[in-house]
């Protein structure tokens, strides 16, 4: 479960170019494991449930969530049983034995049945209000954390699809508790729905039609290559509404994608886990070849990385197709604080925006405080980090002692 959130903050400079509009940034929830923020709630469910030793969870909701709780569930081995009602054999597909069937029980019924239920399983229910909106409201105020720890008192406007009350809540909650903690800035939230399903509540919702929507899509999918479609580009389509408007002002925007995702996938290394330390020695050493170093230095440079640093790997299914190894310099101002020390792209993988993909999110993660060294001959890699935004300042020179 360690690897539900932290989910990039792209900034997209190709539709800011589009638009004319500086500073958007897209909040990726699709690249949580299960492809949508709903890794968020299961998490903290399945970790509700671990607290209170119950090793049986039973809950409802919709494809995303039940998808993703069923994973998760799985991983942790604990039991997991979902009510059916009418309408809803989707379920028997997905869970199969899992499901309770309640097709034909009356509603005034089914309280009795899931307090049954509950005590024959010593099981954790999340199917009453007050539970569902409690952890809801921790799951996503994550999201809102996330961004005010990047750019706390930087943000002009979020926009998200508002899908119920406390999604709204949770991000106005964790904008709200900066502010009294450290008197951050409180951006302006916009809940975002479709025309035909809104519901007027405040000034701060928009209403977008199906056409905005597609076009919003199309936009994502092809100026930042993003896996998207057109229900999850609701919340964008909020943002481009307001730009009709002409009431996007100057400063940063930030628009919450709960499905969209980049079209690899992007892993941070936080320990030897899940990969072992010669797995990424080797990766960097071929992947480099000619450009790569010796392997006693590319081991220093990970356990550096791991410990005071950031280690990416980029993937298509089960295969690693990229990796960058960015180190800590020790300096604020000196020199910039994070050094890219190594990129490198599966031979078989080149030419499919992977690296770009890589470097994107190594300059989020640092913020673009961040260099790198590129060989004098290396005219593609030039090209390349050109394009990202890096710009040649010095030629760097070690000194080689004659000397043996």
């Amino acid at each position: 479960m360690k690897n539900i959130g932290k989910t990039p903050l792209l900034r997209a400079r190709n539709l800011e170019k589009h638009l004319g509009i500086k500073k958007i940034y897209l909040k990726l929830e699709g690249n949580n494991p299960n492809r949508s923020k709903y890794d968020r709630l299961a998490k903290t469910v399945i970790s509700a449930a671990l607290a209170s030793y119950n090793k049986t969870i039973i809950a409802d909701g919709d494809k995303f969530f039940i998808k993703a709780l069923n994973n998760l569930c799985e991983d942790q081995r604990i039991n997991l049983l979902v009510p059916m009602h009418k309408g809803e054999k989707w379920k028997v597909n997905l869970l199969g034995e899992k499901v309770v069937d309640l097709i034909d029980v009356k509603k005034k019924a089914l309280e009795v049945i899931y307090d049954n239920l509950q005590q024959e399983n010593n099981a954790f229910m999340f199917l009453k209000d007050e539970v569902i909106n409690r952890l809801s409201l921790l799951s996503y105020e994550e999201i809102g954390e996330e961004l005010i720890s990047r750019y706390e008192n930087e943000i002009e406007t979020v926009f998200f699809y508002k899908d119920n009350d406390y999604t709204e809540a949770a991000y106005n909650n964790a904008f709200l508790k900066a502010n009294i903690i450290n008197r951050s800035r409180i951006p302006q939230v916009f809940g975002v729905k479709e025309k035909k399903k809104a519901v007027l509540e405040n000034q701060n919702v928009n209403n977008v039609n199906e056409s905005l929507i597609k076009t919003s899509a199309l936009l994502l999918q092809k100026l930042e290559h993003l896996k998207i479609k057109d229900c999850d580009a609701i919340a964008f389509a909020g943002f481009l509404e307001q730009i009709k408007l002409n009431k996007v002002k100057t400063g940063r925007h930030i628009i919450i994608l709960d499905c969209a995702r980049t079209k690899v996938s992007i892993n941070q290394i936080e320990d030897f886990s899940s990969i072992s330390k010669k797995q990424l020695i080797d990766y960097v050493d071929n992947y480099l070849d000619r450009y790569s170093d010796s392997k006693t230095e590319t081991k220093e440079a990970i356990e550096q990385a791991v410990n005071k640093g950031y280690i990416l790997t980029a993937s298509s299914g089960s295969v690693i197709d990229g990796v960058v190894v960015i180190v800590h310099m020790g300096f604020d101002k000196f020199i910039p604080t994070y050094h890219l020390a190594y990129i490198g792209i599966n031979p078989n993988s080149k030419g499919r925006g992977i690296g770009s993909e890589l470097i994107k999110e190594a300059i989020n993660l640092t913020n673009g405080n961040i260099s790198l060294h590129v060989d004098l001959d290396n005219k593609n890699a030039k090209k390349l980090y050109k394009k990202m935004g890096f710009k040649h300042i010095y030629d760097r020179m070690i000194f080689q002692s004659d000397e043996k």
